[in-house]
């Protein structure tokens, strides 16, 4: 009779711990379909809805708070020419190379966003110089052909609140040949 209740405790103790294994996996594979819903699976980067909805908090924090926010956003010049890995390089260097609380997020084939939390106009420019002075990839075997891009930069303020149409409209500027 002993050996019988040993047993019968030995099952509930497995039983328990294949429960917790069971639903330590089913919240591992929530986490992955959550990320895949909002990271670009190409190049990891954040997606344009998630973006949007970033975007949408740090202006509503920018208003409650009065601290400014920047965004940048990254156009790849020269598409035509533009090896199908670039776009991931360039996701790879944004996310390594920015702070750990900003976002970096696609848009399009070859066009980027960063939202950069608490960051005055001053700083968004240093960091919209880095992105276009580092911002040089080899696609050539002989080193010689480089990719660019251009990086457009505008900061939250009070009296201009719409940021992203005013960063779009720079970046805009900066693609279009002056006529």
């Amino acid at each position: 009779m002993l050996i019988s209740e040993w047993t019968t405790i030995l099952y509930d103790v497995a039983i328990l711990c294949l429960l917790g294994v069971v639903f330590g996996l089913r919240r591992l594979i929530q986490l992955r379909m959550a990320d895949r819903v909002i990271r670009d699976p190409l190049t990891g980067a954040y997606t344009p809805d998630f973006i949007q909805e970033i975007y949408q908090t740090e202006l509503r924090r920018a208003e409650r708070t009065g601290v400014p926010f920047s965004i940048a956003l990254v156009s790849i010049r020269d598409t035509d020419k533009a090896a199908a890995d670039i776009p991931m390089a360039l996701a790879r260097w944004l996310k390594q190379n920015m702070r750990g609380c900003d976002y970096v997020g696609r848009l399009d084939t070859n066009q980027f966003v960063v939202i950069l939390p608490e960051t005055w106009d001053e700083d968004a420019r240093v960091v919209a110089t880095r992105i276009h002075g580092a911002f040089k990839l080899r696609t050539g075997r002989d080193g010689q052909d480089t990719v660019a891009c251009d990086v457009a930069v505008e900061t939250w303020r009070p009296d201009a609140p719409d940021v992203w149409t005013g960063a779009s409209r720079q970046l805009e500027q900066a693609v279009t040949p002056a006529s």
